[in-house]
This record gives C-alpha cells, sequence and structure tokens, in this order.
C-alpha cells in the first residue's frame, strides 16, 4: 500500500446485522456495507453482490488502475461450493491530482457489483456469505481499511431487494456498456503514443461530443499526469498519449481501457463511456496529430507530463556512462573495495605478467557482469510494472546487514583474526590459490557497494539507458562497467606503474592490517543506514549478527567436535540474526533536521499556492553522494542563509526504505535514482532539476533563480 501517506492504521470496524443489505462497516473515512441485488435466488441464475462505498467528502477511493499512485478497492467473497463468481464491474472514474501525481477513482459514494452464478442444484433455504473488502480512502493523506461483511439469502424463488437492485443498477448504468462500436488502435507518433478511435457513436464530431479522454486498464501504459490534446471528426477521434514505461520501448501488445467523452443532450452534456481495445501498432484513421488541447486533461492544467528520455545519443550516453564508471573509483562508497584491489596490486608485485593481466580481466569481467545483472534485474522489475530505480538493493534491510557484516568479517581477516584457507581472503584478491575467484568476487561486491553511488554525468546515463530497448540499455550498462574496472586493468597491463609503489617487505603485512579499518567504517556506516530502515531493533540485531559471526570464527579456530559444534551454533544463530533482520518492519523515517519538513505531493502544492520557491531533496541514507551534499553545499552557510532570506520552502523526500510515491515521482522526472534535487520557482512553473553533486555556486544559482520575477 501507499506507505507514504499513511496516517496509521486507524481501520476501526463496526459490524451490525441486516437483511438483504448485509452488515455494513463504518472506518474512519468510508462507511461500507454488502448489499445484494436480491433478497432471494433461484437455483441456476446469477445475481449480483456489491460493495458499497459513503465516502467521506473530499476523500476518494480507487478505480481499477488507480493511476500514478494508491490501490485498487477489493472485495473478497467466500461463496459456497458450487456457486461461482465473475469479474468486479468499475463505474467510469473520476480524475484526482495531487502534486505531481494523477490518480483515478471516486468520491462521495461508489458501489462495485460482482456477478455471483448459484448453481442448478443449489439446495433451499436461508444462506450466509461471508466477504472481505479492502481499499485505500485518500485526500492529503491515505488510510488503509479493511472489513468483514456477512449477508444472508434465501435460496428458492428470486425475490429482487429493491435497495441493493437500485444501487447496483446505479453502477452499471456509469460503467462502459461494451465497445459501444468503436474500432480502437494504438501506434507510436514519433515521442507520442496515437490512440486513434472510429465509430457511430462518435458521428456527432466535435459538435455534439467533447473532453475526449483515455483511462488505461493497466499501469505504464501511458504517463497519467499528461495532457490528452485530441483531434474530433465525424465518427473518428484521435488522442495524443505520453508513453509509459510500458510503451516507451514501443508497443508489443493490445491495450484495454475506458473511452470517456461528453455528448450533448438537449442544453447539457451527459458522459459516455466505452470499453475499448487498442490494436498494437494499428491505427484505425487518418487524422492529423491535434494542433491544440480541444480537452483532455492534465495534472496542473498545462501541458503536464513526465520527463521524456534525456535528448542525447546513444554514443553520448556510452561516454557519459564510462566517464561515470571511472569516477566511481573516487566514490567514497567504493573506498573499501579500492583498498582491496590496493593490496591485490601490492601482492601481485613482481608475479608473471600474464597471470597479472588475467587476474585484471578478470576483476573486470566481475564488474562489468555484475552491472549487467543489475541493470537487467532494474529493466525486468519495470517490464513487471515495478517503479525500481538504481541502487534498489540497499533498500532491503537483509542486503545492508549482509553487506555490513561481510565488511566485518574482512576487516577480522586483514587484522589476522582468522585463517581459513584462502576463501575468504579471496573476496579481497588473496594471491594463494584461489586468486582467480578472488578477482571475479572483488569486482561483484565492488559494483554491489558502488551501484547506490551516482557519479557525476552517470545519471543521464542511467536515465537514457531505462527509456531504451533492452540490447541498448544493457549496452550502458556495460560501459558502466568498463569505466569502473578499467583503472585496474590498466595497472594489470602496465606492471610498470607499479614501479611507483615500495618494494615488498614487513609494510605489506601493516598496510594488510591498515586495510581493516576502511572496512570498519564502512561497516559503522552500513549499521547507521539500517538504524535508520529498521530502528533500534535493528541495530540490535545486527550487533548479534557480529557477535555470532565472531563467536563462530573463533570456535572454528580450534579442533575438535566441540569446537565444530560451537562454531556451527554460532553460524546457525549469524543465520537466524540475518532472517530476523529481513523481517523487521520499517522504521518511521523523520524529514531530517529542523529546516527541512517531511515531502509530500500535497505539501509541495500547498507551498507553492503560498507562491514560496520549493526545494525537494530525494535521499536516502544508503546514498552517500546524498550525505556528501548535506555535510557540503546543502550545509553551506551562505546555501542556508540564501534559503532563509528569500523563504524558500525546504521539503526533504526519504527513499532509504522503499516508497512507490517517491519511486513514481523519480521515474516521471526520468530520473535514475537518488540523489534528485527539485527547485520549484515562486512564480509557477516546472522546477528545475540540479545536478546529483551539488556545489555552493550551483545552490545559489538555482535560488536566485526561483526566486527571480
Amino acid at each position: 500500500m501507499l506507505r507514504t501517506f499513511l496516517a496509521g492504521w486507524l481501520a476501526a470496524v463496526f459490524l451490525s446485522a441486516g437483511g438483504a443489505l448485509g452488515q455494513s462497516a463504518s472506518g474512519p473515512m468510508v462507511d461500507a456495507s454488502l448489499v445484494s441485488d436480491r433478497s432471494s435466488v433461484a437455483p441456476g441464475e446469477t445475481f449480483h453482490l456489491a460493495l458499497h462505498q459513503d465516502i467521506t467528502p473530499h476523500w476518494h477511493t480507487y478505480w481499477r488502475n488507480p493511476g500514478d499512485s494508491g490501490e485498487a478497492t477489493r472485495l473478497y467473497l467466500d461463496l459456497p461450493e458450487g456457486w461461482s463468481e465473475g469479474e468486479m464491474v468499475w463505474p467510469a472514474p473520476s480524475i484526482y491530482s495531487l502534486g505531481p501525481l494523477t490518480n483515478y477513482g471516486y468520491e462521495n459514494a461508489v458501489t462495485l457489483p460482482v456477478p455471483v452464478t448459484v448453481p442448478a442444484d443449489a439446495s433451499p433455504g436461508p444462506l450466509t456469505i461471508t466477504a472481505e473488502g479492502t481499499w485505500l480512502v485518500c485526500e492529503d493523506i491515505c488510510i488503509p481499511e479493511d472489513a468483514t461483511f456477512e449477508i444472508t439469502l434465501q435460496v428458492g424463488e428470486s425475490v429482487a431487494d429493491a435497495q441493493g437492485a437500485t444501487l447496483i443498477e446505479a453502477a452499471y448504468a456509469a460503467a462502459p456498456d461494451g465497445a459501444r462500436g468503436i474500432v480502437a488502435g494504438l501506434a507510436r507518433a514519433g515521442d507520442r503514443l496515437a490512440l486513434t478511435v472510429s465509430g457511430e457513436a462518435l458521428s456527432g464530431g466535435a459538435e455534439t461530443i467533447r473532453n475526449l479522454f483515455f483511462f488505461p486498464y493497466e499501469g505504464g501504459v501511458i504517463t497519467h499526469n499528461a495532457a490528452q490534446p485530441y483531434r474530433l471528426e465525424a465518427g473518428e477521434g484521435r488522442i495524443d498519449l505520453t508513453p509509459g514505461f510500458l510503451t516507451r520501448n514501443g508497443i508489443n501488445a493490445s491495450h484495454r481501457g475506458l473511452l470517456s467523452w461528453e455528448e450533448r443532450q438537449g442544453n447539457g452534456w451527459v458522459r459516455r463511456v466505452a470499453e475499448i481495445t487498442a490494436g498494437a501498432n494499428d491505427s484505425v484513421n487518418g487524422l492529423p496529430a491535434p494542433v491544440a488541447v480541444q480537452g483532455g486533461r492534465a495534472a496542473d492544467g498545462g501541458a503536464g507530463g513526465g520527463v521524456p528520455a534525456p535528448a542525447i545519443s546513444f554514443w553520448q550516453a556510452a561516454l557519459f556512462a564510462l566517464l561515470g564508471g571511472l569516477i566511481l573509483n573516487l566514490m567514497p562508497c567504493v573506498f573499501p573495495i579500492l583498498s582491496m584491489k590496493a593490496l591485490t596490486i601490492v601482492q601481485k608485485r613482481g608475479a608473471e605478467r600474464a597471470h597479472a593481466r588475467e587476474l585484471g580481466l578478470i576483476f573486470g569481467a566481475g564488474v562489468i557482469v555484475t552491472f549487467l545483472a543489475l541493470g537487467g534485474l532494474v529493466l525486468a522489475l519495470r517490464g513487471l510494472g515495478g517503479m525500481e530505480v538504481w541502487g534498489f538493493q540497499l533498500q532491503e534491510p537483509w542486503v545492508v546487514a549482509g553487506l555490513a557484516a561481510l565488511m566485518f568479517l574482512i576487516g577480522l581477516n586483514f587484522l589476522g583474526f582468522f585463517e581459513i584457507g584462502t576463501s575468504l581472503q579471496g573476496v579481497g584478491g588473496h594471491v594463494q590459490g584461489n586468486d582467480r575467484a578472488g578477482a571475479f568476487l572483488t569486482g561483484v561486491l565492488a559494483v554491489f557497494v558502488a551501484a547506490p553511488c551516482l557519479a557525476p554525468v552517470m545519471a543521464s546515463a542511467l536515465a537514457f539507458a531505462l527509456a531504451q530497448p533492452p540490447l541498448a540499455s544493457l549496452t550502458i550498462f556495460a560501459f558502466l562497467g568498463v569505466g569502473l574496472a578499467l583503472p585496474f586493468v590498466i595497472v594489470s597491463f602496465e606492471p610498470r606503474l607499479l614501479a611507483f609503489l615500495p618494494r615488498p617487505g614487513v609494510w605489506m603485512e601493516r598496510f594488510k592490517q591498515f586495510l581493516a579499518f576502511p572496512m570498519f567504517a564502512t561497516a559503522i556506516w552500513l549499521v547507521w543506514v539500517l538504524s535508520v530502515q529498521t530502528g533500534a531493533q535493528g541495530v540490535l540485531w545486527i550487533l548479534v549478527l557480529f557477535l555470532a559471526i565472531s563467536f563462530a570464527v573463533w570456535a572454528l579456530r580450534s579442533t575438535g567436535m566441540l569446537s565444530r559444534a560451537a562454531g556451527i551454533a554460532g553460524v546457525l544463530l549469524a543465520a537466524g540474526a540475518l532472517w530476523t533482520t529481513a523481517n523487521l518492519e520499517p522504521a518511521a523515517i523523520a524529514a531530517g533536521d529542523g529546516e527541512y519538513e517531511a515531502w509530500s505531493p500535497a505539501r509541495v502544492e500547498e507551498l507553492r499556492n503560498e507562491g514560496r520557491a520549493v526545494f525537494v531533496d530525494f535521499t536516502a541514507a544508503w546514498c552517500v553522494t546524498c550525505q556528501v551534499n548535506k555535510l557540503g553545499a546543502l550545509a553551506d552557510s551562505r546555501v542556508r542563509s540564501a534559503f532563509a532570506d528569500n523563504n524558500v520552502a525546504l521539503l526533504r523526500a526519504d527513499f532509504t526504505n522503499r516508497d512507490p510515491v517517491i519511486a513514481q515521482v523519480l521515474a516521471d522526472h526520468g530520473a535514475p535514482g537518488v540523489p534528485f534535487y527539485l527547485m520549484y520557482p515562486a512564480s509557477g512553473g516546472e522546477p528545475e532539476i540540479l545536478p546529483p553533486l551539488l556545489t555552493e555556486t550551483i545552490m545559489i544559482r538555482a535560488i536566485e533563480a526561483a526566486v527571480r520575477d
């Protein structure tokens, strides 16, 4: 559910008996009841049960496709054996805007019928049906509500229930009545989608029809908050749509949805809806593109729409990816891995050149393969309807805890606390026996820790990659890997560069011991990230994890059955601590220091309506670049004075834990991840997107531009 808007689990359910109207449930914002259009049903007939909602004024629940955020209402029926149910009938929705988001749903009251078929051999007599309903109700905040219902019907002669039948008939009247003879097609038209429609129902043309609008059944087909300009002639229409993430790279399937319009009837206008299936890459008329918005709607009442893919070429994106990968070698989040690579270089001094080159290439392969795997996973999750962004793996507490434990173990190993063959040392690039596996695993670990960092110029490359077909996208990810691996590979191929290093000696062991401390520092940072994600419980269990692995290592250093048993017990305790950490509930995350408020789309709109410039910091605890900006440019006294002197509102959107609303906003702006910064001007209009790495000069100029008349 939409956790960012959660006001809390406030649903207090009150059940009371009823007749054919069944039971009702009074929640904080929705009074719900289970209704039927029959008080008595006949064997073999189809009747309707429905969830009826009376919604508090100014609040709304959601349609089958909620839009940019929200969650569709659900009704789960527990029917007797042999009884069957059909699909829920959805009345046509209304449009609700909340900041940059556009949602589809219902206000005041809605009835959602489900057809139910009685088996021909149903036994006569009274029958009780139970059901469970779940829904999300929103205004500026959202509250998840649920209720359990019972309804008792007679099986025998079919008898209508007047009150329930009236509600259900009204729901059907507001729902689409088939396709109404309309044929539709969907095709690419430049960087837009052209939805073409044709049929007798549209024969009146622009004289008698207005406000043509498309509601897709599936999220991701279009950008919901974009305008839908249309052109309408006798019997034919065309709506220009902005592609969503499912159609950004082409139209691979037909897409269903509602076509809504208003039709002149006497001196007024009546809404009509039809269910259409738009054939993929098909056009049913030759209407040119609309020259202006004749109708339709955008979230802000203007052009709206998400940010298109960056206007750069493939080779520019590849170059940016290569440069971004090179810069990642200098980012603080990669320093511990640089330490392991540096240790490998020192230890390989004097080795055969062919073997050194081999290890360099294997390390590079580990980097590139891991970049391709992470990139492929992001693309796959987006293709399945997810809103994943770069660095998503550190939103999982068990991943953060596991990396912290790994860094802790490597630090203990570097201090000489234990030696278990060469398997663990291979992770750090040890040169004996398992050095090939160690080189590859070092590359894997380098990417896993480096991925959450967005180096300068890397954001443009990632945004381009996520908007391209899979082959082009994965090529960009490969260039990122080449950039990260290149310095180490160059050194492995040019051993003369090692002449700048001191000769091997006792200092190497001291250097190895020194490298334990960057590992411990990284472990401390990851523990802090986990504390933000899961609170004090997470810190407790990761400390138990550290204790368990330390005990396991100590026990396994000794021989004998007792030591082995103790070591296995330590390993099991460590696994249990990691499992418990993975199942902890996310902690509530504060906006930050007193200068920043917690971000929400509604709060952005409130502040903009006051005529204030608004700065939004999209950040995460696991994003090292974010922390660098917080301690650097955003903490600069001149920047803070400029914020205060110009009455700039400061909001912080924390993405440490998963948040579908933040993910959607990032996707709408073409941002691959955090850090991400928006500066909304005081005079209105689109926000300025600031670069990932901030400076005092960048911030001062952005503030001045935002408050300039």
